[in-house]
């Protein structure tokens, strides 16, 4: 009898841990369109080339300013965390002749950073605690829009023929989000 009562349990346990076992597997793959994921690839930085210009100008100036554009996309059905980092690239690694006295300094240099079409930072390059652009939330399976404008600052002097260039990285936040 005892038996019996050990091989029902057993069964009952072994029902339950495939019934389980097949809907993770669901969840994990068609979830997530087929692809496999790794914990490090979950949100994905599109569009988002360096960042440089040659013979800068200021806000004021009757010329065009770039403005770059990006976007962070989530693969997951669940909220993400991250941080958008503005990593400077240095004049030697440009390639283009720049040098660094023909290389703008953050505190020359202003921002104005937008998420889905609404002014979030703006300021001073050299502002930027950590170069860290925005640390926000994406939902599950949706994308925060970002444009980002740089200019010179109209207290820079001696701004012709200067350069700058900057790549905006993503880093996911390890924090759990509800």
């Amino acid at each position: 009898m005892k038996r019996v009562l050990i091989l029902k349990i057993a069964f009952i346990s072994m029902i339950i841990f495939t019934i389980a076992g097949g809907y993770f597997w669901y969840i994990y793959f068609n979830e997530n369109d087929g692809k496999i994921i790794s914990s490090n690839a979950r949100l994905e930085l599109l569009n988002n080339g360096a960042i440089n210009y040659i013979n800068a100008m200021p806000n004021d100036s009757d010329n065009v300013i770039p403005t770059y554009y990006f976007r962070v996309k989530n693969h997951l059905n669940m909220k993400a965390s991250y941080e958008l980092v503005l990593d400077e690239i240095s004049p030697s690694a440009a390639g283009d002749g720049c040098t660094s006295a023909t290389f703008f300094q953050k505190n020359e240099l202003m921002y104005e950073l937008k998420l889905d079409n609404k002014l979030i930072k703006s300021g001073r390059l050299s502002t930027l605690k950590d170069n860290l652009l925005d640390s926000n939330v994406v939902s599950g399976n949706s994308t925060n829009d970002y444009s980002l404008r740089i200019f010179i600052a109209n207290d820079t002097d001696n701004s012709l023929q200067k350069h700058y260039h900057y790549v905006v990285n993503l880093k996911e936040s390890n924090e759990s989000v509800s």
